[in-house]
């Protein structure tokens, strides 16, 4: 399965990280990326991953409303084993095209990437890794509100607006400007042990800027140390509600059912199935705070068997119907 999270229990060379500086971009996740990098290499006592700045050449580089930062490399001279492309300042959707016209030679240094290079991004970053070329027949995912240009201008991309992180072969690519987080996460879990996690985690994680309601407080990537666990919770996000049972879900992960259903009644203290459950209404809950998609829509997209069932399971989860939830949480 594409998502696999696979802890690495023996020291390797460390990954090489290249952190792409650009005109426009906003740092702020690099410089978190960067924090998160050298605290894990603490924690660790050992070099877990490489950072190296760089950019199109060694010219310095004006960010977005900031400073202006000079590169240690050239991306061409970098020899990366994957670049994490930040985030743009975007004040609406039909800037995407004036925006990668304007950063052409961004796109084409990341288009010239070894194949071999894996390619990271978050936020409206996406654009540029779309634009590379590097995201076609993959699936990827963006902010929601870049939905309509990016499916637009890159037909070729198997888009996931529904799922705030999707990982594969070749590139992990994040929803929201602090996607970053969920990104470095998936990151580290595979390369350091569940505790060591869970400490960096509780050191360096900052909480949503949204309040999560209690009914989905923990059903997420952001607080799951557990490989197996963030593997399952993957699984879930990107299968239909109509088609979860905990057979197949065993089955992607390599155990029995009975094995599966003891780890996620200990970890989540609430059955397999209704745990599973959960995590569906939470990506629900997500698309009625961040998106104006009719509900209907958003059932389709999560593959509820109709409107009024996810209606139907939402309020018995959260105690209100999604109307008046997208009032309450939604972002205005």
């Amino acid at each position: 399965m594409p998502n696999t999270v696979t802890h690495r229990s023996t020291p390797g060379p460390p990954l090489k990280l290249a952190l792409l500086l650009y005109p426009g971009c906003m740092p702020a996740g690099l410089f978190a990326a960067a924090d998160m990098a050298r605290a894990a290499n603490l924690r660790s006592q050992s070099k877990l991953i490489e950072i190296a700045w760089v950019g199109v050449d060694r010219q310095p580089v004006p960010t977005w409303q900031g400073p202006a930062l000079t590169p240690n490399l050239a991306l061409e001279h970098a020899n990366a084993d994957a670049v994490l492309v930040p985030g743009l300042w975007l004040s609406s959707p039909e800037g995407v095209d004036a925006s990668l016209t304007l950063l052409a030679p961004v796109v084409q240094a990341l288009r010239a990437l070894p194949r071999q290079t894996a390619l990271w991004s978050y936020c409206a970053g996406v654009a540029l890794a779309a634009g590379s070329g590097r995201l076609k027949h993959q699936r990827a995912t963006a902010t929601w509100w870049l939905r309509a240009p990016l499916e637009q201008q890159f037909p070729g991309v198997h888009w996931c607006f529904d799922e705030p992180l999707v990982t594969g072969p070749r590139a992990i690519t994040a929803a929201g400007a602090n996607g970053y987080l969920p990104l470095m996460l998936q990151v580290l879990a595979a390369r350091m042990a569940p505790q060591a996690l869970k400490d960096l985690q509780e050191l360096l994680m900052l909480p949503r800027p949204r309040t999560v309601h209690p009914a989905f407080a923990g059903h997420d990537l952001m607080t799951t140390t557990q490989p197996e666990l963030r593997r399952a919770m993957l699984w879930v996000q990107q299968n239909p509600a109509s088609g979860l049972t905990l057979p197949q879900l065993a089955d992607a992960l390599g155990v029995s059912p009975r094995t599966l259903a003891r780890r996620v009644q200990q970890h989540a203290g609430m059955p397999a199935a209704q745990w599973m459950r959960r995590i569906k209404l939470r990506q629900a809950s997500e698309a009625l705070c961040d998106t104006a998609l009719p509900l209907k829509r958003i059932a389709a997209v999560l593959g509820y068997a109709s409107e009024a069932g996810l209606h139907r399971a939402f309020t018995q989860a959260t105690g209100q119907t999604p109307l008046a939830y997208r009032m309450a949480h939604g972002v205005r």
